[in-house]
């Protein structure tokens, strides 16, 4: 057997996985599912990854691992941007969109379905994912309040408030209802302009001499 093709077939296999895990679940899916979605034998899925517990790990893993902070290069751009409302609408575009991809609101849904069967994977995917993610936002923020176009005295605190406002309702919503329902890209335009909004009105630079 030709071992130098070992790193692509294992990138093969797990994006096969994924699709299979993602419309079958950890419990609903098969060895036999797995080999077929990548087209090889059991015998080489058991050769590469152990078992099915050993392809779920090694996929969410993968995963954590290949996640792309889009946010870390804003931070820099935060230094010109020129208005807190320029600076919050670039995040927040930004933001809301690369989280409800398809793709990643499926990785998430499976992870979080699965976090009671495997904990240490949730937790790895949190810190290395929406942790990561999340301290790259607070740096934009802090950048905009150094420069006193935001009020911001707790930055990460600010981050989660922003996450909150741009995902609760879409990001819930794909959640529960599995992507059955596929986001409307103006309901989610609406979701950004009025969260974004919001998170103006409250971290005002102009707000914090008020009173």
């Amino acid at each position: 057997m030709d071992l130098t093709d070992s790193p692509p077939r294992r990138r093969r296999i797990l994006d096969a996985a994924l699709a299979v895990f993602v419309a079958n679940g950890y419990v609903g899916t098969s060895t036999d599912q797995l080999a077929a979605a990548a087209s090889i034998s059991k015998a080489t899925l058991y050769k590469e990854f152990g078992d099915k517990e050993g392809v779920f790990s090694a996929l969410i893993a993968d995963a954590a691992e290949r996640i792309d902070d889009p946010f870390d290069p804003l931070i820099g751009r935060m230094g010109e941007v020129a208005d807190a409302a320029d600076g919050i609408a670039l995040l927040a575009e930004q933001f809301a969109r690369s989280i409800m991809a398809p793709s990643v609101q499926q990785l998430r849904r499976l992870v979080i379905a699965e976090a009671t069967r495997f904990p240490h994977l949730g937790t790895l995917y949190w810190e290395r994912g929406f942790v990561r993610v999340l301290d790259s936002v607070s740096a934009c923020l802090q950048v905009l309040g150094s420069r006193r176009l935001l009020d911001v005295p707790e930055p990460d605190l600010a981050a989660q408030h922003f996450a909150g406002m741009l995902l609760w309702i879409p990001s819930n919503r794909t959640m529960f209802t599995a992507g059955a329902e596929p986001l409307d890209d103006r309901f989610l335009a609406r979701v950004i302009e009025s969260g974004t909004t919001a998170f103006l009105r409250a971290y005002s630079a102009s707000s914090s001499s008020i009173g």
